[in-house]
């Protein structure tokens, strides 16, 4: 009897197990083939979890009516992200009209590394290489990035929709849920992205006056970049610090502002993403490194840039949702980085 009844735990065990593994391939691949519509709504419910704690607020300390505060809390969303867009347009518009000019600066800069080298006895082939920097389809690459702009501003009108729909929806938008696991999961989301938000804010603000002090072009779309890669966590503040290089290069050439502003970049990245945000985020969403970076190699494999930027929060909502029920316990101490008792 007991030989039979752990041969039947056993296979128990096992078939939860392929349960489990069919379940989340399933799931898997209905994300990737949603993505389009998942990826507007997902960024809608985080963005209704701050604008609606803000209009609860306008609520609550000012007195605003109800239907007033959400609607400036809407208004306040839709002015930010189209002052974001009509600057961003500005600034690579700015770009294309000088890239005649960067274009020679670069050539410039190529041909004075090319006689460095020959004077070491590192001979290149200076005429393909100068033929090729010359034939950079450098408009073709801001043609795709403005159709690029026009596909993220089609998914911030549904984003937008949603949002509304989400606040007037919920006829108790200002009154905390009753539900505690859903208690729990926005007060973790709103904490991790008042901190994110504020120290990108601080980060992106620093970066942006680094770059105008030193006349670099562009210097508000890097700065916006700085604010939205900071949410990417470990890479994405390498990225913000790598993206200004080539046009720094196309100014001034490997010389010492080149140097300089990466410096100034890397040093602001470093004391507030090493020092600062940890003192100020505390626990935070209570996930082991290695579950962060693994949650943004997946989701970012499944919804691409979107889901980098979103991997930390939808794992931590999964964790306290994981941790709230006896049997998936265990997996969602192994997210924290706990082993189970």
């Amino acid at each position: 009897m007991e030989k039979a009844e752990k041969t039947n735990r056993y296979y128990q065990r096992m078939n939860l197990i392929c349960l489990t593994i069919i379940a989340a391939g399933v799931i898997t691949a209905g994300l990737i083939y949603t993505r389009a519509l998942m990826i507007p709504l997902v960024i809608a419910i985080f963005a209704y979890t701050v604008l609606g704690q803000a209009a609860a607020v306008l609520h609550r300390k000012f007195n605003f009516p109800v239907w007033l505060a959400i609607t400036i809390s809407i208004l306040f969303f839709v002015l930010c992200f189209s002052g974001v867009i009509y600057f961003t347009v500005n600034s690579v518009g700015s770009f294309i009209k000088e890239a005649e000019m960067y274009r020679e600066n670069l050539l410039g800069s190529v041909s004075d590394l090319l006689n460095k080298l020959a004077e070491r006895g590192i001979e290149l082939d200076r005429h393909s290489i100068m033929n090729y920097l010359k034939d950079l389809p450098l408009f073709a690459w801001f043609k795709n990035f403005g159709r690029q702009l026009f596909s993220l501003l089609s998914n911030a009108t549904l984003i937008i929709l949603f949002i509304i729909f989400l606040l007037l929806g919920e006829k108790k938008v200002l009154t905390a849920p009753s539900n505690k696991t859903l208690q729990e999961m926005l007060a973790n989301i709103s904490k991790y992205l008042s901190v994110k938000v504020s120290t990108s804010l601080v980060t992106a603000l620093i970066v942006w006056l680094i770059l105008v002090f030193f006349q670099v072009k562009m210097a508000f779309l890097f700065g916006l970049l700085t604010f939205l890669l900071n949410f990417i966590p470990s890479v994405g503040s390498i990225i913000a610090v790598l993206l200004p290089a080539p046009v720094l290069f196309l100014q001034y050439g490997a010389g010492a502002n080149f140097f300089v502003v990466l410096g100034l970049m890397t040093a602001t990245q470093f004391t507030i993403g090493n020092l600062i945000e940890p003192r100020m985020m505390g626990d935070g969403m209570d996930l082991h490194p290695v579950v962060v970076i693994a949650s943004l190699i997946f989701w970012s494999l499944v919804w691409g840039v979107p889901g980098a930027f979103l991997s930390v929060p939808i794992t931590a909502s999964i964790k306290i949702v994981l941790s709230k029920m006896k049997h998936t316990r265990p997996a969602a101490e192994l997210l924290a980085g706990r082993l189970p008792q």
